[in-house]
């Protein structure tokens, strides 16, 4: 498997561009109009050759389409920075678009590992700001979320003081907390489509492994890895069991780097090679494994994420549902 970060280039391959257009407050009903079509491909002519195909080939629904280029083969096309150069910004922005750039592939695309972030990527909350609610520390744990999953802070220092908060809540806490817990609209959809063609799926969670071992099951995920909270039995301060504050050391802390890791673990030992990789998610602890999956072209999409990983992520997506991501697939419905 090759392992090696490196920027996606594009000389002798061709890419595909998809094009998303979201509903918005003043536009609930967007469309991809033929005049943005071509608009895109005037702009973009003196860098790449549009691949004819048929407007029914082009238009993946009313709101998709899925564009072919060639970049000449004297050029040597880092996408992530194609993605972000200024005129292509500019264009989203006039035209009311997001593009998705992607190395060109058979549909279905070859998938044959998934892999998820758990907080506010497959579930809308961040599981650790539920648990603070219930000892009345959500404002203090909340913050200090918020920085890190911007970056902010480092992750592993930032998880402790957080844990160090959650001193007191009870340890079977986990059930009655499902009920708070919401999935992110089109992660069951996603998930049943991967399912059925095989793929093999692993939710790797800076969040804590109770939580991921449920959504494990909800969604017929094939593995979970996640932080280990300490517990105690009830104390003279403690009428019951609780979570001391503190965590595991018998377990690793899943930081970006443990993310990474375990990502590139996976695909080796399902004989997988990272181009054959799907990885979502949304914070900075994000990061390296969706750049490990991206720059080896694989699919590496930043969903509703935060500022600074949407500008560093190979790709993002802004829209509603985690079912968009089945157009980059081919797995979409028709």
């Amino acid at each position: 498997m090759a392992a090696a970060e490196r920027p996606v280039s594009a000389s002798s391959t061709d890419i595909d561009v998809f094009l998303f257009a979201h509903a918005t407050p003043s536009n609930q009903h967007p469309i991809i109009d033929p005049e943005s079509l071509r608009a895109f491909s005037q702009l973009v002519k003196d860098t790449l050759t549009f691949i004819p195909r048929s407007a029914e080939e082009c238009l993946l629904s009313p709101r998709v389409a899925r564009l072919v280029y060639r970049p000449p083969r004297s050029q040597i096309l880092d996408l992530r920075k194609f993605r972000l150069s200024p005129q292509l910004v500019e264009f989203e922005i006039e035209h009311g678009v997001e593009l998705v750039v992607l190395p060109s592939s058979p549909s279905p695309r070859p998938i044959r590992l998934a892999v998820f972030d758990m907080d506010s990527t497959l579930i809308n909350q961040e599981v650790i700001d539920e648990l603070a609610r219930t000892i009345g520390k959500a404002p203090a744990v909340a913050e200090i979320t918020e920085r890190a999953m911007k970056g902010e802070l480092d992750f592993a220092e930032s998880l402790q003081a957080r844990v160090k908060l959650l001193e007191g809540v009870r340890a079977d806490i986990w059930e009655p907390l499902r009920d708070q817990i919401t999935f992110a609209e089109g992660a069951r959809e996603l998930c049943q489509a991967l399912r059925s063609q095989g793929v093999k799926m692993a939710v790797l969670s800076g969040g804590f492994q109770p939580m991921a071992d449920w959504i494990k099951g909800e969604l017929d995920l094939d593995v979970a890895v996640a932080n280990h909270l300490v517990l105690s039995p009830p104390t003279s301060e403690y009428s019951f069991a609780h979570l001391t504050g503190k965590l595991s050391s018998d377990s690793p802390i899943v930081t970006a780097e443990r993310k990474r890791t375990l990502t590139l673990s996976l695909a080796e030992e399902n004989s997988v090679t990272l181009s054959e990789v799907m990885c979502v998610g949304d914070g900075a602890n994000d990061l390296l494994m969706l750049k490990a999956v991206g720059e080896n072209g694989g699919v590496a999409v930043a969903c509703r994420a935060k500022a600074k990983v949407q500008q560093e992520s190979p790709n993002r997506l802004n829209g509603e549902s985690l079912a968009d991501l089945l157009y980059l697939l081919g797995l979409h419905r028709k």
